[in-house]
């Protein structure tokens, strides 16, 4: 079971797969603090307060293919629906900018119409319009 949104977004390949692929760009548009390992096989830590509440989120890079793909993978996470999914990012390069189509991929079918995966799909749907605004001008609304 996956969630998938297919965004149009005016920058080239280069800003976009910056904002996926590196700590600065999770910065600007999902976690304000976040540690981010910018290679294949790097583990990256994001960290959000959740009505008062920490929450550590944990990734492992699994493929970067230059301005074209990102995948990470959730190895450690409070929401036991993540753990084992994978966040895939894939850019291509359009006349107008980038057709980019953004998945969390990977749930175990158990999770359907449970709030761990309800809740996750209206994160998402705040994330990706961030990732959009932060791509085509250089701000977002990361938490």
């Amino acid at each position: 079971m996956d969630i998938t949104h297919k965004l149009t977004i005016k920058a080239d390949a280069t800003t976009i797969y910056k904002a996926v692929a590196t700590e600065k760009g999770i910065q600007g548009w999902w976690s304000k603090n976040s540690s981010v390992g910018e290679t294949e096989g790097a583990k990256s830590l994001l960290k959000f307060v959740k009505e008062g509440t920490p929450i550590d989120m944990g990734f492992v890079t699994l493929a970067l293919q230059h301005n074209q793909k990102v995948v990470w993978e959730c190895h450690s996470m409070p929401n036991p629906a993540w753990i084992g999914t994978q966040i895939i990012t894939e850019i291509h390069e359009t006349a107008e900018g980038c057709d980019v189509v953004f998945s969390h991929a990977g749930f175990d079918l158990k999770w359907k119409g449970q709030d761990p995966f309800e809740q996750t799909k209206g994160t998402w749907q705040h994330f990706t319009q961030s990732l959009v605004s932060y791509c085509e001008t250089g701000s977002g609304q990361p938490w």
